[in-house]
């Protein structure tokens, strides 16, 4: 879908839309999501542009050449660039991302001189990060690239000549020659991106909406049967005449696991016996799903990524009376990358512990490797554009490289990649399965030079490949827009889960009830925790400021499907036992978020384990108070001010005061968790300028310590914990944007066992003149103070 000319003028005045609950016309449901949508898109193009233009540079090594992945044309190195950090992502690739890198380097060669630029790059696993040797080396912690480099270049006189272009910036001989690898000033050349200007995402959203609601030629061109009664219930959520659909019928070993008969192992049983009242009541609401959508909120630590899990292996452990095992594919899916992946690692790591033998898969990018290849495959008059396309042979034959000519290790705890799957299936059925791959193979073993024809086929027999793993797998991990488009043909999923649901655009939630027809969608998160980001500027002055277009429908795009779920009263069930927290530490947001709904799975007994009693005394210690009943302490340093920096902040005193508790912390030996193993510590604040600064100082400490701590920024850091949580709030003039109630929700509920939150007095206030009090950040003040937890230090 292309952005129509003259968007604005058909928009009315420009002030911003107050987000609806239930739409009252599909007309209206369709006119704000898709004009919103459009110009988020054509706001995030424009953005693209202006990174090209920045040129912002980044710290790169030359590693290799990746084995097996030379072509008559090119040659693939693998580059590793130091990633600028997770709190700035949005200026950095991604796995999925298209982009080209140009090289700060001009090679002097005997033939004349040569650059290296418009270099066509792809984000890739770093292969490093799991070889157990270079544990605590920078190495496995940088970001990976594959680069196509020319094998052939035009000198100045127009000549072409076969050149190595990379030979003279490689750093070490061997990919597996670890101990040849030193990264230094020395040997670092500066790499720009060159961003593709396109917007994978948008287009995902907005072809899934029109799938819905455009004519089509033909039933196969359209949503199934109940996807568009599950698409026409989430406009306004009215359940009178809905279809019921019964999991528990469906699977009658999902109603009755404990029943000797469906050989359910025990490791699931043991799961499924610690289920608590809530967990029990969302499982028997899976017998009543309205029109197959069904809304599970969780609060933090309620455990809903684990109940998904647990679901999922007990639906997928259903055997015949042979005991060979009945299969039932599911799509998990979550519109956050990182954490995709430790959630298929978490199941991969279940089913392995349970003695389930399914197949995982965490996929990446297939709506942009599979349009290329079934472009390429097509006949009649159809130009081959040799190399330059991104397809599954490119991501395979660099997979080849790295696992099997490189023989780089790979951790048994992570569930396998696409590629990494293929590899794995084409290596158990090479013989009988794929002798013509393995001819071809075999061929680029001996360096042989392939014609046109022989690429033709290469990348006929690996699309062949890869179809043949998604048609077998049985659980596959991805985000929505990588699960759009054709890939819906070849894994066609009986139970799709859409966790942190509360975190995707309305129309990324509908991308899975476009393509697929399963028996259900279940939705899980937390509607108080997290939302869809949305680049809004809030008036058009400032949209103006940052040469943007101004977004009327903002709002409404902030508006999950399960927030407005939520808002109708239409959620199936909630998770409100909170299991992560001891010492009390649920008790504050609970009050604040949670109607004082949410409680501790912990009873007064286990409240204060060893561990937690130690790290209160701490807290007193810091305090000079006596029996405090919880463990989160607000600390107001009367010195602090803020600095700022290209409008974020930081707080120097602040800073140095969080730094030097969290070493006194590491160096403490009694600093334990609950389990017995050295506590752990997340450094968290709002502001970029801050992160960066306690990130260059965690990265100076001893590799044993900066495993236990992390640095996240509050927005980065829903679904990461540690045993105590230091947050610091940076700024001394007002609130700023802490006083969202979602991003204060998010930032203390992080904590297992202590929190420390630095804040000064004037955060309670929302502007520097004091005329308007904060209405979240306040109470956290305030309470502090009324149950003496608020320290004044000098």
């Amino acid at each position: 879908m292309t952005i129509k000319p003259g968007v604005e003028a058909v928009m009315g005045p420009t002030m911003m839309k107050r987000p609806i609950i239930k739409f009252p016309t599909q007309e209206e449901f369709v006119h704000r999501l898709e004009r919103g949508t459009m110009i988020e898109m054509e706001n995030e193009m424009s953005q693209l542009k202006k990174l090209n233009e920045r040129s912002d540079t980044y710290a790169a090594w030359v590693i290799g050449p990746i084995p097996g992945c030379q072509t008559s044309f090119t040659t693939s190195w693998l580059l590793l660039a130091r990633n600028p950090s997770s709190s700035l992502s949005t200026g950095f690739p991604t796995i999925t991302d298209r982009f080209s890198i140009d090289m700060e380097a001009s090679i002097q060669l005997p033939q004349g001189l040569f650059v290296l630029w418009h270099l066509p790059a792809t984000r890739i696993q770093n292969p490093y990060e799991d070889v157990a040797s270079l544990d605590g080396s920078a190495i496995k912690k940088l970001a990976a690239f594959k680069v196509d480099v020319p094998r052939c270049q035009r000198t100045e006189n127009g000549e072409q000549i076969e050149v190595n272009l990379m030979a003279h910036l490689q750093v070490s001989g061997a990919l597996d020659d670890f101990s040849g690898i030193v990264l230094d000033e020395t040997n670092q050349k500066n790499i720009y991106i060159r961003w593709e200007i396109s917007s994978k995402t948008f287009e995902a959203e907005l072809d899934a909406l029109d799938f819905f609601v455009a004519p089509k030629r033909s039933e196969k061109r359209a949503p199934c049967y109940r996807a568009r009664l599950a698409f026409e219930m989430l406009q306004h959520f009215k359940a009178e005449g809905a279809e019921m659909v019964d999991l528990l019928s469906e699977y009658p070993h999902l109603a009755e696991p404990s029943k000797p008969a469906h050989k359910i192992s025990p490791v699931l049983l043991k799961k499924f016996a610690q289920f608590n009242h809530n967990h029990v009541a969302a499982h028997q609401g899976l017998e009543r799903i309205k029109n197959g959508l069904y809304f599970v909120n969780g609060c933090p630590g309620a455990g809903k990524t684990e109940w998904n899990m647990v679901i999922s292996a007990l639906i997928q452990s259903h055997y015949t009376h042979a005991a060979k095992r009945i299969p039932h594919p599911i799509l998990f899916l979550v519109d956050i990358n990182q954490t995709v992946s430790d959630a298929a690692d978490r199941y991969h790591c279940l089913c392995k512990d349970a003695g389930l033998d399914v197949r995982i898969i965490r996929m990446h990018g297939w709506p942009y490797e599979m349009r290329h290849s079934e472009r390429l495959n097509q006949v009649g008059g159809q130009k081959d554009d040799g190399d330059a396309a991104t397809d599954f042979t490119k991501s395979f034959l660099t997979t080849v490289g790295l696992t099997h000519h490189a023989k780089l290790e790979r951790d048994d705890r992570r569930a396998p990649n696409l590629d990494e799957a293929a590899w794995d299936h084409y290596e158990k059925h090479k013989h009988d399965s794929y002798p013509g791959l393995t001819k071809l193979l075999g061929r680029m073993e001996k360096d042989e030079v392939f014609d046109s024809e022989d690429w033709r086929l290469l990348r006929r027999l690996v699309t062949g490949l890869y179809r043949d793993v998604l048609t077998s797998a049985d659980f596959v991990a991805t985000t929505p827009v990588a699960a759009s488009g054709s890939f819906a043909k070849l894994f066609r999923p009986e139970i799709i889960f859409v966790d942190e649901a509360p975190h995707a655009r309305e129309l990324t939630t509908l991308i899975p009830l476009a393509y697929f027809d399963p028996v259900a969608w279940v939705f899980t998160g937390d509607v108080k925790q997290t939302r869809p980001f949305v680049d809004s500027c809030g008036s058009e002055r400032k949209a103006q400021e940052k040469g943007l277009k101004f977004n009327p429908y903002a709002e409404q795009l902030r508006l999950s499907t399960m927030a407005r779920a939520a808002a109708a009263d239409a959620l199936d069930h909630k998770l409100l036992v909170n299991n992560r927290a001891y010492g009390n530490l649920q008790r504050l947001p609970s009050h604040i978020f949670y109607d004082g709904e949410m409680t501790s799975g912990h009873s007064e007994d286990t409240m204060y384990p060893a561990s937690t009693k130690y790290l209160k005394e701490y807290l007193e210690k810091l305090s000079g108070r006596e029996n405090m009943e919880e463990n989160r302490l607000v600390v107001s340093l009367a010195s602090s001010s803020e600095e700022s920096h290209r409008s974020s902040f930081w707080n120097p005193q602040q800073h140095r005061w969080v730094i030097q508790q969290a070493k006194s912390l590491l160096e403490d030996v009694k600093f334990r968790s609950v389990s017995g193993a050295p506590g752990t510590i997340m450094i968290q604040t709002p502001y970029s300028t801050a992160y960066r600064q306690y990130q260059s100082e965690v990265k100076q400490w001893p590799a044993e310590w900066q495993s236990r701590v992390s640095v996240l920024t509050v927005d980065k850091a829903q679904g990461n914990q540690a045993d105590v949580v230091f947050l610091d709030m940076v700024r001394t003039t007002s609130v700023g944007f802490m006083d969202d109630p979602q991003r204060l929700n998010v930032a203390i509920t992080r904590a297992r066992q202590a929190e420390v939150i630095i804040m000064h007095v004037r955060m309670n206030y929302r502007q520097a003149k004091g005329c308007r009090r904060a209405k979240y950040a306040a109470q956290v003040w305030a309470d502090a103070h009324t149950h003496r937890r608020l320290v004044h230090l000098h």
